[in-house]
């Protein structure tokens, strides 16, 4: 009795009689027709009785939209232009910039809880989820080698997910059995993503070794620059950091030096392709600071000698390493921001000799420079000491300094010493903040929330989850400190009682999941087509990226 109508008009009963159907099958058909309809009738009531009984347990302010939700209806949310919908999702979620995901691993790290809000935005509603697709896959971090597996199937069965794909980190260890298959899904994913401006590798792609005492130096596989090589249209940013002690494998730089749109460039200062001649044309950001090893190779005298950079205007070298100086002098003139970086605080054991200051010992080989950021050795009694080395300097503007536990009373001397050196006529360097050194897996930190904020907007309050930072003029650090290194009375400049939330972002917690990057369902650029017992969105709840 499957094919049984809802109804049977006279029409019907008619043609039934002319088929010639006896009168008494036409009365079973009746009949069974009248219980399905009372079968069906009761299992209304019954869903709707169930319904109730849900939408009871929910408070006031969740009933209407949980009841919408239920029953098909659209909202009035639902109703909004996609292009407001974005705007609403960037106030909402903070920018991937602050966000770093390579060193920040577990379920509770801020990259790992925005992304849970991410989905969380999307299951609001269909509409809701069709517009937030592309905050979720705009920034992809594998940390399973089966995550690439699952992307890659994502991306055969629904192509238009590539198209929102803007950067990629590939940051999960892979035994060498499984080498071979995750060489081939990542050429895959790359040649699929055409779009994309940002590649990061780590070396954990190639670290894993049955004899954990050996160290090989991989070559880059020839597959992967082939897939690379196809990003030449769009690729901005390329990264390769090494994870501790020698790297694990060694990118091809001349394969993306004819890039036309390549700005930014970090790679580990003894990489071999700093023995080679170079010209990176359109480069304007290179960081070096991921030292481990200094003095390394018979060449090290020669690294970078040959490299040409006409346009590099931004540079963060390592504390310990002792190139700063031959770099400065063939890339100097044209940079505007200095960065001086310490991951490992190796520069106060290599740097005993108190008399060696890079920062000032350098700085007149960049006529141009305005900002400049270094971290001290040690904790310093007086920050202002530090910064009284510092040759005259005809350009020079702001100077962040990157310390310790900025809290207590050593913020509140460094206040009131900053606003007396702001009154001083003859004292130079009048525009000096401390950088929380806890925050320096943010490495455009000091970039991101930048010393010439007009003061009138200062301070500021970000609330990231649990990341909260407080920007002020003085500097920029973590909330907490507040709290946990509670100082005497703040100085004047610390007194504005006005933070505004400058981005928020809901928390949660998830779990590492083979399937964070899988998907099921098409892909448009405003719209999600989906059956209506489907929501589209098959990506697993606990995932970390």
């Amino acid at each position: 009795m499957d094919d049984i109508p809802s109804e049977l008009n006279d029409d019907e009963v008619l043609t039934l009689l002319r088929e010639g159907k006896p009168l008494n099958s036409l009365l079973e058909e009746l009949i069974s027709l009248r219980k399905w309809k009372e079968a069906h009738s009761k299992a209304e009531m019954q869903e709707s009785s169930r319904m109730e009984r849900m939408l009871t347990r929910l408070c006031e302010n969740c009933k209407d939209t949980a009841s919408r939700w239920i029953r098909h209806q659209n909202g009035s949310t639902d109703d909004l232009p996609v292009e407001l919908l974005h705007t609403i999702f960037r106030f909402v979620l903070p920018p991937s910039t602050v966000l770093d995901p390579t060193p920040s691993r577990g379920p509770h790290s801020a990259w790992v809880r925005v992304l849970a809000s991410k989905l969380n935005l999307g299951r609001v509603s269909k509409r809701w989820h069709a517009s937030v697709l592309p905050f979720i896959y705009e920034e992809v971090s594998f940390r399973h080698a089966t995550q690439l597996r699952a992307f890659s199937r994502s991306l055969g069965e629904n192509p238009d997910l590539a198209q929102l794909v803007k950067r990629i980190v590939i940051d999960c260890p892979v035994t060498g059995e499984m080498r071979d298959m995750v060489i081939i899904d990542l050429a895959y994913i790359l040649t699929r993503c055409t779009g994309l401006r940002a590649l990061v590798f780590t070396d954990n792609l190639f670290s894993m070794e049955d004899d954990l005492r050996r160290v090989t130096l991989y070559p880059f596989p020839p597959t992967l620059v082939t897939a690379i090589g196809t990003l030449s249209k769009t690729l901005q940013r390329f990264e390769q950091w090494p994870l501790g002690g020698s790297p694990h494998f060694t990118f091809p730089i001349t394969c993306i030096a004819t890039f036309p749109h390549l700005i930014s460039l970090s790679i580990n200062v003894d990489h071999p392709a700093s023995l080679e001649h170079v010209v990176l044309s359109t480069l304007e950001e290179l960081d070096l600071s991921q030292e481990y090893d200094v003095r390394r190779g018979d060449g090290h005298g020669r690294r970078f000698a040959a490299w040409e950079l006409p346009r590099l205007k931004r540079l963060v070298l390592p504390m310990a390493t002792d190139i700063q100086g031959r770099v400065l002098q063939k890339w100097g003139k044209t940079i505007d921001y200095l960065e001086f970086r310490d991951h490992l605080d190796m520069a106060s054991h290599l740097y005993s000799d108190s008399s060696r200051y890079p920062y000032a010992d350098n700085i007149h080989l960049c006529p141009r420079l305005r900002h400049l950021v270094f971290q001290t050795k040690g904790t310093p009694s007086n920050d202002f000491d530090v910064v009284d080395r510092l040759p005259p300097h005809p350009t020079l503007a702001y100077i962040d300094i990157w310390t310790m536990s900025p809290a207590g009373e050593r913020r509140t001397d460094f206040i009131s010493s900053r606003a007396a050196r702001k009154l001083a006529q003859e004292v130079p360097w009048k525009n000096i903040r401390l950088l929380d050194r806890a925050l320096n897996s943010i490495a455009k930190l000091p970039r991101l929330f930048p010393p010439d904020t007009p003061d009138h907007e200062l301070p500021r309050l970000h609330t990231l989850p649990g990341h909260p930072l407080v920007h002020t003029a003085w500097g920029v650090y973590r909330k907490d400190l507040d709290a946990l290194f509670p100082g005497p009375a703040r100085a004047s400049e610390d007194e504005d009682e006005s933070m505004s939330d400058t981005s928020e972002s809901s928390e949660g917690s998830t779990d590492d999941s083979d399937e964070t990057y899988s998907y099921e369902g098409s892909v448009t650029d405003d719209s999600v087509t989906e059956d209506d017992d489907d929501d589209g969105m098959d990506i697993d709840e606990d995932l970390v990226g």
